[in-house]
């Protein structure tokens, strides 16, 4: 809920990729000289790896994790199998319920749903997490091209004239991270400990051709921080400072 301000957690780092990473823009001309599928880059042609992407990943394992019944005590929908924890019939009868009482929509909405959607957000409730895109902090990257095969479903082998080839940005590419958290209890900040534990460890992988062992990624020299109500006024007026530095992780 963000009625009001109670917390935010802020983690500032460095995302490095152990292994070449594949995030593709798709193709916008038919120039042949141009790659099939290169990388997605910003306006300085550096690679960029999208938030939203980085912050899908570290959720689908999240729901794993949780799914697997290992954290007692935490729930996990499977919106992506059409089986959300609230659907929009629900929430049909919950402002016929209340009238249009918007405030107790959203605290029946937040009560119904399952940790994974109150820390990442749903069709019905504003995430908690945030990650901004990750551009690249080298100077300079020099990509790297690999062919690919096309492969027919039905038979398992190459479908004819299928060839392409596909940009990846090379392994040692670093990127800045900067993900915030906001209005966190305490079920949030185990999760949130979860996703940094994860990244830090090297056991997440962004982009596509995963299967191929590309986009494996590690978090390092992270910075978290904490804003509460007793230094809110400060980093408002001042921005973060070293005192705010949160290492209960």
């Amino acid at each position: 809920m963000f009625d009001k301000f109670e917390n935010r957690y802020i983690v500032k780092g460095t995302i490095v990729a152990l292994k070449p990473i594949h995030i593709g823009k798709g193709q916008e001309d038919m120039d042949p000289t141009e790659v099939d599928s290169p990388v997605l880059k910003d306006e300085n042609g550096r690679p960029v790896i999208p938030g939203s992407s980085l912050k899908g990943v570290l959720r689908s394992f999240v729901e794993r994790v949780l799914s697997s019944g290992a954290f007692e005590g935490y729930r996990s929908c499977l919106i992506v199998n059409d089986e959300p924890c609230i659907k929009d019939d629900d929430v049909k009868k919950l402002k016929n319920k209340y009238d249009k009482d918007y405030k107790k929509i959203a605290e029946e909405i937040y009560e119904r749903s399952c940790n994974v959607c109150r820390l990442f957000g749903s069709n019905n409730l504003a995430a908690k997490l945030t990650i901004k895109d990750l551009n690249s902090i080298d100077e300079k990257t020099f990509f790297d091209m690999r062919d690919g095969v096309g492969i027919d479903r039905d038979t398992g082998t190459a479908k004819d004239g299928k060839k392409y080839n596909y940009e990846i940005t090379p392994s040692g590419t670093k990127f800045e991270l900067y993900m915030t958290g906001d209005n966190l209890d305490d079920d949030d900040l185990e999760l949130l400990k979860l996703c940094l534990n994860v990244l830090k460890n090297g056991q997440i992988s962004v982009g596509g051709m995963t299967s191929r062992g590309l986009g494996t990624i590690k978090l390092i020299d992270e910075k978290i921080y904490k804003v509460d109500k007793s230094n809110l006024k400060e980093y408002v007026s001042n921005g973060l400072s070293e005192e705010m530095r949160w290492n209960d992780v």
